[in-house]
């Protein structure tokens, strides 16, 4: 290592009905949950309903499983209560379930890691949940154009390793990828740690299959589909050419999907453009005084990492104070000296960058990497910071920075906010939002920042010491925050979604005209309203 110095939210049972918006086309049925008779449907057209029907009515066992892994959220914010979950197999499988839904005004909650944030994959009521983690099968990476193609289970660190042993980089980095599903993160519109490198998946995905509420399957430059003959789980898989990196034959429908949270179709399989995979990494976490010196970084990494930086993630002193004291443990001797005894004397808030190179000369690659550090200290731009030596330091690294979302966590009950500003104003809104809270005699609670700053991507989460049931209290915090958001023209949700938490602002932040065209489609595609209902369209 070199150093350069020595609300808690409980769903509510329910029967959907449209919103004012949709009434006129909505039709007039509403939803139900599953019957007896809808349950033996179900197991005799899954292949294995043994492994793949949990149904919570049986047994107290079952339930208490549906509910601690099926109806409560991660966050805890968020709790369901639903009786069934179906884990289907295949995309026929997947296709039977919704055509009989549909048919029988049967909501569909569609979840697979279960790692969001906003609520979107935890039912209202007793929906049924299509947990996709059955249909985990990773296809084929071609070799020349680098598209990795898979079922929509499939858990995001398998398909890491698995472009990996094939020589590509899977593009989609992000903290939760030991248990999120590539469905979610697509459905999500996940952006993660190298969306500024790569892009997002608007245009990493270049295919991809879509099971619609009536049951018909859309396979949208995707060469692969199920064989549901076989019994065995090894199902085959049909071949014909490549997934295409270009196709401008008619509409883009994949994008509608993207982001789309469930609510127009359920993804069961992608394809994703992969790059190759890097042969040197540089790794330096920094430390600053002030915002106008991480615009300076960011500036400057431009200019003299240029085509090979990969990443730039900003974390606060709050966030980092948290992290030493409710982290994994990994990365403590770097976060004992970047907040040594001198720095909390000088009451400073620093904040620290953590900056990653990738590309295919370690050499050159090092080379920039010493320049850019170089000229950042000589400018004075940076009071310290460390520079991985080896991997095992690059993982430190990055350790930290994927700890702070469990570390605060941790730390109490937790305001969370996933929010797109101009990266200008980046530390403004936190620092608005901390004088707004206590003036609103809210001083107790503690603003904590991260992310992506590079991107303008800020995690703005607001710890409580306690658990904080107040409702009131709560709606006051969300609209300080996104009042704050929302008058410098920012976005509420910049990757995390909308699901139940977001969708009563959706009004405010969407031109009347966009909403309009966004119900009809929700009509077109789902005019029973089954898919994912009472989430994100308000």
């Amino acid at each position: 290592m070199f150093s350069l110095t020595s609300r808690l939210r409980f769903g509510i049972r329910y029967a959907i009905v449209p919103s004012r918006r949709n009434a006129s086309n909505h039709s007039k049925n509403k939803l139900r949950g599953p019957l007896a008779q809808d349950v033996s449907y179900f197991r005799s057209v899954l292949a294995r309903p043994g492994h793949s029907v949990l149904d919570g009515t049986a047994t107290q066992d079952v339930k208490d499983e549906i509910d601690n892994r099926y109806n409560a959220d991660w966050t805890k914010n968020y709790q369901g209560s639903s009786d069934l979950v179906l884990r289907p197999q295949s995309t026929s499988e997947v296709s039977s379930i919704l055509k009989y839904c549909n048919e029988n005004y049967i909501g569909i909650t569609p979840q697979g890691g279960n790692t969001g944030l906003c609520g979107g994959a935890t039912p209202i009521s007793n929906e049924v949940i299509l947990s996709m983690e059955y249909m985990n099968r990773i296809y084929k990476l071609d070799e020349y154009s680098g598209v990795l193609t898979c079922d929509a289970g499939c858990i995001l660190q398998s398909l890491h390793d698995y472009a990996e042993e094939k020589g590509y980089l899977f593009p989609l980095d992000i903290g939760s990828k030991g248990t999120c599903q590539i469905g979610g993160n697509v459905s999500t519109n996940a952006g993660g740690h190298h969306f500024f490198r790569f892009g997002g998946l608007h245009g990493t995905v270049v295919g991809m299959e879509v099971v619609l509420a009536d049951g018909r399957v859309l396979r949208m430059n995707v060469d692969v589909s199920d064989d549901d003959n076989n019994d065995d789980c090894t199902h085959r898989f049909q071949q014909s050419s490549a997934s295409l990196r270009k196709d401008n034959t008619g509409y883009d429908l994949k994008q509608l999907f993207i982001g789309g949270e469930g609510t127009l179709g359920i993804v069961t399989k992608v394809a994703v453009a992969c790059p190759a995979l890097p042969t040197s990494k540089n790794v330096a976490l920094l430390v600053c005084n002030s915002y106008s010196d991480v615009l300076q970084i960011l500036k400057t990494s431009k200019e003299e990492l240029g085509e090979i930086l990969s990443a730039i993630e900003l974390i606060d002193s709050n966030t980092m104070k948290f992290v030493q004291k409710y982290g994994s443990g990994i990365g403590d001797h770097l976060i004992s000296e970047l907040l040594s005894p001198e720095v909390e004397a000088a009451d400073k808030q620093p904040l620290f960058i953590l900056v990653e190179s990738q590309g295919c000369d370690q050499e050159s690659d090092s080379s920039k990497m010493d320049a850019f550090l170089t000229s950042l200290y000589e400018s004075s731009t940076i009071e310290n910071g460390f520079l991985a030596q080896d991997s095992k330091h690059i993982e430190e690294i990055w350790g930290i920075r994927e700890s702070c979302n469990p570390s605060v966590a941790r730390a109490g009950y937790v305001h969370k906010f996933d929010v797109s500003i101009g990266i200008e104003a980046y530390m403004e809104v936190a620092e608005e939002v901390s004088d707004a809270l206590e003036n609103a005699n809210l001083s107790d609670l503690t603003v904590c920042v991260w992310g992506h700053v590079a991107d303008g991507n800020a995690h703005i989460n607001i710890v409580s010491g306690q658990c904080d049931k107040d409702a009131v209290r709560e709606e006051t915090i969300e609209n300080i925050v996104y009042s704050s958001v929302m008058k410098r023209k920012g976005s509420i949700s910049a990757e995390h979604g909308i699901g139940q938490s977001k969708r009563k602002y959706m009004s405010q932040i969407k031109d009347g005209a966009v909403l309009e065209l966004m119900s009809q489609m929700k009509n077109l595609f789902d005019p029973h309203f089954i898919m994912n209902p009472g989430k994100y369209l308000p």
